[in-house]
Formats: structure tokens, C-alpha cells, sequence
């Protein structure tokens, strides 16, 4: 088994605009996964993003979300563990990184 990581980006966790944040259903979603979530990581509220030491902080382009580290047998199945994220349904994204 590989490991993977699922980098989760966009949706709405404590936004006022937007589909609401369902925590029920990421709890479901971390369920299913079962011995293949190694890390249930955690989500974010928020982040920075710092360009260069020598340019202080500014809100982040790419909306991190949070993150989980899974195990599958290869990209496409570590693909299909992801597609049924919650992100989804929250507008966001995933973005999948093989760990070595």
C-alpha cells in the first residue's frame, strides 16, 4: 500500500455565504475510509499565505482546508477514496499528493 496525501481546498468551514459546513458528514466520510486513513489530519478555519521571508503574511490564494493522509494501492485508487469527500459538496476541492 501507498501512502497519499489528500489536500482539501475551497469550501465553505465557518463561512456566512455559501452551502454549510456538515461536520456529520466528514465524520461519515472518515468512517468509510476505514484502516485506509492513516491521519485524519484536520480541517482549517483559515490560512496565510507568506510569498517570501521578506513579505509579511496575506490571506491565501488557494483556500487550504485542512488535510488527511490515506493508504491505497495507487493514484486511482487513492482517487476514489477522495471522490466522496464532503468537500464536494461544500464547492471545494481536493488536491492528492503521493507520499514516499
Amino acid at each position: 500500500m501507498e501512502r497519499f496525501l489528500i489536500v482539501f481546498r475551497g469550501g465553505t468551514i465557518e463561512e456566512a455565504e455559501g452551502p454549510p459546513h456538515h461536520p456529520e458528514s466528514w465524520t461519515a466520510w472518515f468512517d468509510t475510509l476505514g484502516p485506509a486513513l492513516v491521519d485524519r489530519g484536520a480541517l482549517s478555519h483559515g490560512s496565510v499565505e507568506v510569498p517570501t521571508r521578506l513579505i509579511g503574511p496575506k490571506l491565501s490564494s488557494s483556500a487550504l482546508s485542512g488535510y488527511a493522509i490515506i493508504t491505497a494501492t495507487d493514484f486511482n485508487d487513492a482517487v476514489r477514496l477522495a471522490e466522496a469527500c464532503p468537500i464536494f459538496d461544500e464547492k471545494g476541492s481536493v488536491e492528492i499528493a503521493h507520499l514516499r
